[in-house]
């Protein structure tokens, strides 16, 4: 797996975003996609168009009580690409602490959001079609706004602004993806884990 890394220059991308190409081969794609497949991703719940499915591992969150749980280890065949990720964040790759696989048909969509406070990095893999991960962040009374292609074998990594600052969004899909994402704990997520004793 070839690791090449490059900082985002768009003069509008939030600062703490960055994004590099080409990080696994096409081999390792197909592989991995066959891998996220074989886990079985289910349907969001709440999930009104449909089509986007998801499987976590490590810690789990309930959209339904808003609640945090260990759940299944990452399976195995995802160390390599784990710690790929570790390496572009330069992070230690036992600091990952979640993996999120995301499956996207068509319309499938992802709602303005900033991941949770329990999380600190976030790095994200993707598969399959290219997608648009669209920036906001609130300005006076309108959005300032960014939009970033997330081509196929691309990884990002978020962090400062892009991460704490800017809410983030992926607008429907016309073709299949996946996505893999890993987060680490914040200081509130690691309290959290304390006060479950994991």
């Amino acid at each position: 797996m070839a690791l090449k890394s490059s900082e985002i220059g768009a003069e509008n991308s939030p600062q703490g975003l960055v994004l590099a190409s080409d990080v696994i081969t096409p081999q390792e794609e197909i592989r991995l996609i066959s891998l996220i497949e074989a886990c079985g991703p289910q349907r969001y719940p709440g999930d009104e168009r449909g089509g986007l499915s998801a499987i976590s591992f490590g810690w789990r969150y309930d959209m339904s009580n808003g609640c945090f749980s260990p759940c299944a280890p990452m399976p195995g065949g995802f160390a390599a690409v784990r710690d790929l990720a570790a390496r572009f964040a330069g992070l230690a790759p036992e600091s990952i602490v979640q993996c999120l696989f995301n499956r996207y048909e068509k319309d499938a969509e992802i709602p303005w959001h900033i991941d949770k406070p329990v999380w600190e990095h976030v790095i994200g893999i993707s598969l399959g079609a290219p997608a648009t991960m669209r920036f906001r962040k609130k300005s006076g009374t309108d959005y300032q706004y960014a939009d970033v292609t997330l081509l196929p074998r691309s990884i990002y990594f978020m962090s400062g602004e892009a991460r704490y600052s800017f809410a983030h969004s992926i607008p429907p899909m016309t073709q299949k993806r996946w996505s893999i994402t890993f987060r680490t704990f914040s200081i509130e997520g690691e309290q959290l884990r304390a006060t479950l004793k994991v």
